[in-house]
């Protein structure tokens, strides 16, 4: 079980909803298989598929438990061609009852922190989806405009690099106390990661403390299952779970 494993369980026993099984869209997904989740974090759980990402919702915790996308050099050519444009807005893909909104958000001290972020997006219309509520999780400013910005960029700079790259996304969560915003009841988590797997070569992870003085570290995807929860990429073998490959810090 996860560390937030005993938390959720915790606040599920009071919770009713159906557990969710497969994906209707296994296209940003290494060979079509999404990643694995602890059963503790399967209640009240929503996929949504949207044009270039796709976001696993928590009804539990108001926020995703994951978002992933398939970053092409084409995708981040498109992204660098466009504006930043986009209003945050409900996710009408999941149920009301699970839904936060951007008014939770309002004098929290927490930013609205982009999971798939905006500028990996090659359309308006696909940077407008990526301001949906449930693509978000609260983070501090500090770190959502400063190292974890800068992880973003260099993740787009690979797959330009590279050709592609598959990247998942997602909060990690105290181990027991886990504080929420608003009155949805949005849950704030301790971290944030972001998986990279690099075609043929291996995968690994940043992770982030979400607190003012935070660090950064690039952790194994044994080590992202471990405080998550969550495997991002269940396809591959146990070797390159356990060995993280170099992703430079930026």
């Amino acid at each position: 079980m996860s560390r937030f494993g005993a938390w959720l369980l915790a606040v599920c026993f009071f919770a009713s909803g159906a557990s969710y099984a497969g994906t209707a869209c296994p296209n940003f997904f290494i060979a079509g298989k999404e990643p694995v989740l602890d059963a503790s974090l399967t209640s009240r759980t929503t996929e949504v598929c949207h044009t270039e990402y796709v976001l696993f919702a928590s009804g539990v915790t108001k926020g995703p438990l994951y978002s992933a996308e398939h970053l092409t050099a084409d995708q981040v050519a498109g992204a660098d061609s466009i504006s930043r444009s986009g209003s945050w807005h409900q996710e009408t893909g999941i149920p009301v009852a699970d839904r936060s909104q951007s008014s939770d958000y309002t004098n929290s001290g927490y930013d609205r922190g982009h999971m798939t972020p905006a500028g990996d997006a090659s359309t308006l219309t696909s940077e407008g989806e990526t301001f949906s509520m449930a693509n978000v999780v609260p983070q501090l400013h500090k770190l959502n405009a400063g190292e974890w910005e800068k992880i973003e960029s260099y993740v787009r700079g690979l797959a330009t690099q590279l050709g592609d790259v598959y990247v998942v996304t997602g909060p990690a969560f105290a181990a027991d106390s886990v504080p929420t915003i608003g009155k949805d009841g949005v849950a704030v988590p301790a971290y944030t990661w972001k998986a990279v797997y690099e075609p043929g070569v291996g995968a690994a992870a940043f992770l982030c403390t979400n607190e003012e003085d935070y660090t950064c570290t690039v952790i194994s995807m044994v080590d992202v299952k471990t405080m998550s929860g969550v495997d991002p990429f269940p396809s591959l073998s146990p070797s390159m779970k356990s060995n993280p490959i170099d992703l430079a810090l930026p």
